[in-house]
């Protein structure tokens, strides 16, 4: 950690920050002015950036940022803030996402880059910080995931590229970087049976919930921004409109309703007379479908703890014997109900494009790329492809009957 310590001049004020190096030398850098605590702001700001990135990388950028000031260059920070901030037309998103973007800026690009001069950042810084990205742990302890930090860059690049559009710096630095390809986790998919085991340790005020994710394949988000107005009982089958979702607060303020996540994301689900049935008595057209025991909306924190509680019990033999159940084996998260519901309509046949647009994908290659493998009939044509293309050269197939 750095040491920042006054200096004694004969005119002026000093202030010395000194620090190790990665080789273990002891280095400083000294602070000079006629403002007392102008020289002293100045040291203890460069010993936190010495205490974020070390010493040597400190003095690099305090050099650049020197030249920078001198040339009238603005900092990366100062650039991040000017991209994000609505007034400049320069990132055409919805309040919740530019505040996410304000967020992952203020968490992740300013600490690591933000006192670098906007003009003077180069590969070697970018590279830098993905790989400072990537040795950082996650919320469960393990490394980030790969997808997350593609997102962080992704904001970085496109602050870059406008950045160099109007003609604030040459090239864009974060171009075509590279990431440690890591092993993801994978959707964890529930069958029926499974669900049914799981549904039956749920506590029964959070059922109706649980049941309507499984059912409808809706984000968390929209399903508990879902009001009694957006259900059409009239229909036939019934419907259930989708047409905003809890936005993250910007700095400072309270949850908000905005639009669903894509504009794919505004569309109309069709669901079944008995899945609405289990929702109970409608109340006013504005009001929330899910709610809590005070009558507000269902926030994340408090189902997880009935959820997990439901895992533990679903996965525990002894509990399960009792009720005469087989435990699950598994440990899916929330969102995974909505996996769950994409596998169930492809084994009952429905095509992509269906799914596509119920689940609110934009295209349907994302469809495809995260369902398209389990779709039972491109499974069975490959195995019949192989066999065909094989069948000069493999056995004849003989299947083994287990002994009764």
């Amino acid at each position: 950690m750095a040491s920042v310590t006054p200096s004694k001049r004969a005119r002026g004020y000093a202030w010395r920050v000194q620090a190790r190096d990665r080789h273990g030398t002891m280095r400083q850098e000294t602070f000079y002015g006629d403002d007392a605590l102008a020289v002293e702001r100045a040291a203890r700001d460069f010993a936190r950036l010495v205490d974020r990135v070390g010493i040597t990388e400190a003095s690099r950028i305090r050099t650049e940022r020197t030249g920078a000031a001198a040339r009238g260059a603005m900092t990366v920070a100062g650039w991040m803030t000017k991209y994000l901030d609505p007034a400049s037309g320069a990132l055409k998103v919805s309040p919740g996402t530019r505040s996410e973007y304000q967020r992952i800026a203020a968490e992740w690009i300013t600490p690591r880059l933000g006192e670098i001069p906007l003009d003077s950042l180069d590969v070697e810084d970018v590279t830098k910080w993905v790989a400072w990205m990537e040795d950082q742990s996650g919320k469960d302890g393990g490394h980030v995931a790969t997808k997350t930090i593609k997102n962080r860059h992704g904001l970085l690049s496109g602050a870059l590229a406008v950045a160099e559009a109007r003609g604030l710096r040459k090239g864009n630095p974060a171009r075509g970087a590279k990431f440690t390809r890591r092993r993801k986790d994978g959707m964890v998919i529930l069958t029926q049976s499974e669900f049914a085991v799981l549904l039956h340790f749920l506590t029964p005020s959070r059922r109706p919930l649980i049941m309507w994710l499984a059912g409808t394949g809706m984000r968390f988000g929209e399903a508990t921004a879902l009001t009694w107005g957006d259900i059409d009982r009239d229909a036939r089958p019934m419907l259930a409109h989708v047409t905003k979702a809890w936005q993250k607060p910007p700095k400072g303020g309270g949850e908000f309703l905005g639009p669903p996540k894509t504009e794919a994301g505004e569309r109309t689900i069709s669901v079944p007379d008995s899945l609405v049935a289990q929702l109970g008595k409608p109340g006013r057209g504005d009001r929330l479908v899910f709610t809590n025991t005070k009558g507000e909306r269902v926030r994340s924190g408090a189902l997880y703890d009935a959820w997990s509680g439901a895992l533990d019990r679903a996965n525990d033999a002894a509990r399960c014997a009792e009720a005469g159940l087989s435990p699950i084996g598994k440990r899916p998260r929330v969102h995974d109900l909505r996996h769950a519901h994409a596998s169930w309509l492809i084994g009952a046949g429905r095509p992509l494009p269906y799914i596509q647009a119920r689940l609110g994908h934009e295209s349907i290659t994302t469809t495809i790329g995260t369902y398209g493998h389990l779709l039972p009939d491109a499974q069975q044509g490959d195995a019949d492809a192989v066999a065909l293309a094989m069948g000069a050269v493999l056995p004849v197939a003989v299947v083994p009957q287990i002994a009764g």
